[in-house]
């Protein structure tokens, strides 16, 4: 063979090992054989806790050691992630609920039902993780979730006789008499429940969105044309009133000055710190609040219970976060960001994350509490049946929710000029 022709077959064979090598370690988003690499992770969550989820990670898989978490203010994650991206600096995975998924949805990778098909999606994970499946695949892959559940000062209840805390919202109203106090110029002193306003509200957002789901009223829904509002679209319940009108009639009761169950208004602080002292007897709260309520003030005596249902419900529901792990399209290491969050969210891995986090898992084969457990076996069940929406950034909610509460609470606007007001500006933010 000539010299020319030795070089040339040389040259291709070189070429064909190299295609080789990389096609045996190439993964996608499904394989193991690729290295995990360096996987930088965002989220609001306090890096305490997610540390030591990722440590758990660590001690079962070493391969996983380059894995790093950063907590990032939730007042600022958006405009953080934006300009971190736009510098090329962005992180490998971001931990968002469904409350944050419509404002990111752009920037993020959807995984498709070839890496999780839709059948072990929903067989293996919570329904409200549903809200991030799409025809073609998922926007992430599920973590753990964070019900609403109910916390109550035991002292307080204990004082006039109540021994836990109100199974219904019916049962709640039946209790305002006997534990909020009232001076005669209408200043609470001491409340059974801090609900009625929303920017003094803790979980505003929350628990209006719960109320609102419990009286069976959908907040948006799939329309030809995307996504819509659907606030006042649902049909009237008992005398014309629709069910969105109920809920948020019951809401706001409790800041106005003329009905017997009147208990909080926008005077007041801030309705965990206002718990905190001693001055609240129920506390909407979600299950990860705990350690923070028992750091917040040692000496409180409080417990959890499940959030109240209405009377006639004939299916509980509860108000959640679903946190996924989801993979920015900017991301230097796909492969590496896919093969961290499935390890992240395995059965050997997932639900000690979750605990850290005093969280549920989000698998459901998990979903069952330990036998010296506490809490656990209050808010499990609560994870099971929590569900969500997806809404506007969370900023975007809160400033149409806060309007319309306050336009009730103020009486500038019936609750359904209200309601109607809130549907416009909420499908407009859609």
């Amino acid at each position: 063979m000539r010299p020319f022709q030795i070089i040339v077959i040389v040259i291709f064979g070189f070429l064909a090992l190299i295609g080789l090598f990389l096609f045996a370690n190439y993964s996608g988003f499904g394989g193991g054989k690729a290295t995990v690499g360096s996987v930088t992770i965002w989220g609001t969550i306090p890096a305490d806790s997610m540390q030591a989820g990722l440590r758990s990670l660590v001690e079962a898989h070493k391969e996983y050691g380059s894995v790093r978490y950063v907590a990032k203010n939730i007042e600022t994650f958006e405009a953080d992630l934006n300009e971190a991206i736009a510098s090329g600096v962005g992180p490998d995975l971001i931990l968002i609920t469904q409350e944050q998924l419509l404002a990111q949805q752009n920037k993020l990778t959807l995984i498709p039902y070839a890496s999780i098909s839709e059948r072990t999606y929903i067989d293996s994970y919570l329904p409200i993780f549903e809200l991030f499946l799409t025809s073609e695949g998922t926007y992430g892959v599920p973590l753990a979730v964070d019900p609403l559940v109910m916390y109550y000062n035991r002292p307080m209840l204990a004082s006039v006789g109540v021994a836990e805390a109100p199974r219904s919202w019916e049962g709640v109203t039946g209790l305002v008499a006997l534990l909020t106090r009232k001076l005669p110029d209408h200043t609470v002193t001491k409340s059974l429940v801090a609900i009625g306003e929303y920017d003094n509200v803790t979980n505003a957002r929350a628990i209006v969105s719960l109320l609102l789901l419990q009286s069976g009223n959908k907040l948006t829904q799939e329309t030809n044309s995307g996504l819509r509002a659907a606030l006042s679209s649902s049909g009237g319940g008992m005398f014309g009133v629709s069910p969105a009108e109920s809920a948020l009639t019951f809401y706001t009761q409790f800041a106005n000055p003329t009905k017997t169950v009147y208990s909080w208004n926008r005077a007041l602080p801030e309705s965990r710190q206002a718990f905190l002292a001693g001055d609240v007897a129920l506390y909407p709260g979600f299950a990860s609040e705990r350690p923070l309520l028992s750091a917040g003030n040692p000496n409180l005596d409080f417990d959890m219970a499940a959030i109240p249902q209405l009377d006639t419900a004939t299916t509980k529901v509860t108000y959640g976060h679903a946190y996924v792990l989801a993979i920015p399209k900017a991301s230097k290491n796909a492969s590496g960001a896919f093969q961290t969050a499935m390890a992240l969210a395995a059965k050997d891995v997932g639900p000690q994350v979750a605990r850290a986090l005093s969280m549920a898992p989000a698998l459901r084969s998990a979903l069952k509490p330990g036998e010296n457990d506490f809490y656990t076996p209050v808010f499990y069940p609560e994870a099971l049946v929590a569900q969500g929406w997806l809404s506007p950034a969370p900023r975007t909610t809160d400033e149409i929710f806060s309007t319309m509460i306050g336009n009730i609470t103020s009486g500038r606007r019936s609750v359904r000029d209200a309601l109607f007001t809130a549907d416009q500006a909420l499908d407009a933010a859609l």
